[in-house]
């Protein structure tokens, strides 16, 4: 078994509403841009749904905010320049999806190999879920540490074909109550020990795998690529940095508790689904994705997200009321799909999802946005915010 590990981030799919925003928070919350909202769900339960227009909905929703300053507010450029070891990283990345393999089915494992294995995982003879491969053939390096301890050493000496059980104890904290301390057995098999064959990087690798004749045209892609990519991280940062101190500079009243609830309550039931569809009970799910080992924990957590995310949508009523915006259907129409295009969804499953209303909250909160932006000053990162971001780099490269 795969040894989980904290801090390991993923998007989570909120069912509250689409929003073009990176998500907000109190400056002070590390993790207020973890959890998104997205088209993909269910739509949101806030009362201001039944508006009939854009204007009542707007209305419902600004009427309670006292607006501060959201002009000329201050962000950290943390747009990073592309350097060659960024391009070398891309196309050593490239090389080694490339790469292929031979199976020696004669030697002996030992650390340092990669083997493929099949294995069905069981704790006092009862299978238990994420443990059986189901013949698909697993491939792990013998001495990584990838799995709980002892169960690498168990297979080194075997050789290709060998059967054997591989007896291991779950560690106490391993983040799943059903497993935590439990002494469990795997049924193996070793299948072949996997000898990598690198590719070898040139101009015949690049045309056959890629819409590029020769490895300059192809590196000249990447850079430019990942300028885009720079530059689009930059911005979601800007966005959310001048979001928040919009909301912190305004007073919001009157907010609808039931409503957050309900967000929250929607949001922890359509990830249970998930985590059921996945062959995996939801503490093991939200401890591997988001390194939360309690429920209650998580779902407090959960529920911030929602209130801030309910202050995000008044305050950026509020400025449309002041600056009265205002968005047409072809506008609407226009929003809809350069979203669906920029993130590889289905114009008619957004639609199936939110109401006209609010679609066009989200085409109308883009223009919110830009007002907010076009006034926006551009500041240098400080060096606590370079800190935050090695630190985020390291993590992530864990």
């Amino acid at each position: 078994m795969r040894r989980l590990k904290k801090g390991c981030a993923v998007v989570l799919a909120l069912a509250l509403s689409m929003s073009f925003m990176t998500g907000c928070g109190d400056n002070n919350s590390k993790n207020s841009g973890d959890l998104k909202t997205t088209e993909s769900e269910a739509t949101s339960t806030d009362a201001a749904n039944d508006a009939q227009n854009i204007e009542e909905y707007v209305d419902n929703y600004a009427k309670d905010v006292e607006l501060g300053e959201y002009k000329g507010l201050e962000y950290e450029d943390t747009k990073k320049e592309v350097t060659d070891e960024d391009v070398q990283k891309k196309v050593d990345e490239f090389v080694e999806s490339k790469a292929t393999y031979t199976e020696d089915k004669e030697s002996a494992a030992k650390n340092g190999d990669k083997v493929n294995i099949d294995f069905v995982g069981t704790v006092d003879g009862k299978e238990f879920d994420g443990g059986n491969t189901q013949g698909k053939g697993y491939d792990l390096v013998l001495g990584s540490g990838s799995f709980i301890d002892n169960f690498e050493d168990q297979i080194v000496g075997h050789k290709a074909g060998d059967k054997f059980t591989v007896k291991v104890t779950f560690p106490e904290d391993y983040g799943n109550d059903s497993l935590n301390g439990k002494a469990a057995e795997f049924e193996t098999t070793l299948n072949y020990i996997k000898i990598d064959v690198p590719a070898e990087y040139n101009d015949k690798l690049v045309a056959d795998n890629t819409d590029f004749s020769n490895t300059k045209d192809y590196e000249a892609n990447i850079r430019k690529e990942l300028e885009t990519d720079n530059a689009q991280t930059a911005l979601a940062s800007a966005q959310n940095e001048v979001m928040v101190k919009a909301i912190n500079n305004s007073t919001i009243s009157n907010l609808s508790t039931d409503d957050i609830q309900a967000n929250t309550d929607k949001i922890i039931s359509s990830l249970k689904t998930q985590a059921e569809n996945n062959g995996i009970d939801y503490a093991t799910y939200i401890y591997y994705y988001y390194g939360y080992d309690d429920e209650d924990s998580f779902a407090q957590y959960v529920y911030q997200v929602c209130e801030e995310s309910q202050k995000e949508k008044m305050v950026v009523c509020a400025i449309a009321k002041a600056e009265n915006l205002s968005v047409t259907d072809e506008e609407t129409d226009e929003y809809l799909a350069n979203y669906a295009k920029k993130n590889s969804v289905d114009e008619e499953s957004i639609r199936s999802n939110l109401t006209d209303v609010e679609i066009k909250y989200n085409a109308l909160a883009e223009k919110v946005m830009n007002l907010m932006m076009d006034s926006a000053k551009a500041v240098a990162p400080t060096e606590d915010t370079e800190a935050e971001d090695t630190e985020a780099a390291t993590e992530t490269a864990e």
